[in-house]
């Protein structure tokens, strides 16, 4: 039993391997965190017996998605685990990382023409889940129709092993200059008034589809980016609701900090965030196009590699100091509950990039990333980006039930010309870890 009372599962005695730096922030909370999981619709029927094999064929390339997170002494370590992965026939989301997935922190489901990918986020980060579903994906189809697809910077059955596949970024010391320091919120954005009123218990997701090329066309007439881009027209969404603001409105935009912690090829958590302002005295006097350079400038400005070493130092450091002087999970959680505190300021802005596929991509209908923000300091307004198939999928997700912004958001496409396809708006809620609760954590 746990202090809750609830039913606990003896975990085996897995064989440890590295300890897990980089999850930090995603290990110590008084709540735990819910899976993270990607839904990708298929132009037909999935066959679980080949989804299976594929699943396979990627463990064997990549051994480490199959191993286990186990933990010892308030540290968590990743962990060979021999169990079997077994892809499920369900529409019910399993809780990932726990005895309910043989302990397996990636999670593989699927019903009639959509699997589901779901992953604990102290195990690894978005891209590195993308590459377990490129893999699996390029093995389904390559199995499913008897032929080798041709495709590029997928790590494939006969791909060469790449350095630091497995690196933690975060298990090391960054150099950075004697007086360097950053303060992540220095800067205050607006807060949208529903994010005061308490989160719904769900989620509320619209998925909507826009040609690749004509929005890519869009973004380089105006000499910028897609990040850069979406957020100028979501500012502008958000100046259509509140036209009196007058505060800086405020993207935050997870980031990947592989190049910068020299962890190119690591599946390891390796992410951070940026904050990405649109400040009302600067940008109100630009053209549109000019308002798009400015917020490109910006990003570019904000992408830079101290800020990214200061990160990483600042939560393995943490951990470190806690391994010497706390040797248990409950001491810790007062100190390394990062997230307590933090904000996702006025909405954000998560590009996953996207799923590299061959001559198949076409078969790739949908994509949608969920997760599951339903504190009170997570509930605002997220735009998730993947490109597939030749469109960009935008999932707009909010845990309060006014859909305004959604429906700004999407006046200001029309404005600019951008046709779009908007589908039915989803409610969801993604499971919480089993990892933590089944070891009796919390």
């Amino acid at each position: 039993m746990n202090e809750k009372g609830e039913q606990t599962m003896n975990q085996p005695d897995f064989q440890l391997k590295q300890q897990n730096f980089s999850g930090v922030s995603q290990f110590y909370r008084t709540t735990p965190t819910r899976a993270y999981v990607v839904e990708v619709g298929l132009s037909s029927s999935i066959r679980g017996d080949i989804l299976q094999e594929a699943v396979n064929a990627t463990l064997r390339r990549m051994p480490y998605f199959s191993d286990a997170l186990a933990e010892r002494n308030g540290d968590f370590y990743y962990a060979v685990n021999p169990l079997p992965f077994e892809v499920a026939e369900t529409q019910t989301l399993r809780r990932v990382g726990g005895a309910q997935t043989n302990w397996h922190c990636v999670d593989v489901t699927y019903w009639n023409d959509t699997a589901w990918f779901s992953m604990f986020h102290g195990f690894c980060d978005g891209l590195g889940l993308n590459l377990f579903i490129e893999a699996t994906l390029y093995n389904y189809f390559c199995i499913r129709d008897g032929k080798q697809y041709a495709v590029e910077g997928v790590r494939t059955p006969d791909s060469p092993v790449l350095p630091e596949e497995e690196k933690d970024a975060f298990a090391q010391a960054h150099d950075l200059p004697e007086d360097f320091t950053w303060n992540f919120f220095a800067e205050k954005f607006m807060h949208f008034p529903e994010i005061d009123e308490k989160p719904l218990d769900y989620m509320y997701g619209v998925p909507v589809k826009v040609k690749e090329d004509e929005f890519m066309r869009f973004v380089k007439e105006n000499k910028s980016t897609p990040v850069a881009m979406l957020h100028v027209l979501m500012a502008g969404a958000v100046q259509a609701v509140h036209p009196d603001n007058e505060q800086t409105v405020g993207a935050l935009v997870p980031a990947s900090l592989r190049r910068h912690l020299g962890a190119e090829n690591t599946f390891k958590n390796c992410s951070g965030a940026l904050r990405l302002p649109y400040r009302m005295e600067e940008m109100r006097g630009l053209s549109f196009e000019e308002q798009a350079q400015r917020a490109r400038a910006l990003l570019k400005q904000a992408n830079v590699p101290e800020p990214a070493r200061y990160i990483a130092n600042q939560m393995g450091g943490a951990l470190r100091k806690m391994s010497a002087a706390i040797p248990n999970f409950a001491g810790r959680l007062p100190y390394l509950d990062f997230q307590k505190n933090s904000t996702n300021d006025t909405y954000m802005i998560d590009y996953v990039g996207g799923l590299k596929a061959g001559e198949y991509g076409r078969e790739i209908v949908r994509t949608k990333y969920m997760a599951t923000n339903i504190d009170r300091n997570f509930s605002t307004v997220t735009l998730y980006i993947s490109a597939t198939g030749g469109c960009f999928h935008f999932e707009i997700v909010r845990a309060f039930e006014s859909g305004v912004y959604v429906d700004a958001f999407l006046d200001q496409l029309s404005r600019h010309g951008i046709a779009y396809v908007r589908e039915p708006e989803s409610r969801y809620v993604t499971p919480e870890n089993g990892l933590i609760t089944d070891l009796g954590l919390l």
